[in-house]
């Protein structure tokens, strides 16, 4: 059985939002895979990705502060 995923929307940057950067970790995507849809605060279903096969083991982020959408 897949165990269910959790994941805070609120907390996403653009750059998780436009899929440049890991939905989970927020590390800068080079081989990706799709996570999941959700909708964005304009109600549009947009799909997120993951890092692939798996997060590093340290979650990066952007260095600057991200930009709400």
């Amino acid at each position: 059985m897949k165990a269910a995923l959790v994941l805070d929307t609120d907390n996403l940057n653009g750059d998780q939002w436009r899929g440049w950067a890991c939905a989970l970790c927020g590390a800068r995507l080079y081989a990706d895979r799709p996570l999941c849809k959700a909708r964005d605060r304009s109600g549009e279903l947009v799909q997120l990705w993951a890092c692939a096969p798996a997060c590093p083991s340290k979650p990066r982020g952007p260095s600057v502060p991200p930009q709400r959408y």
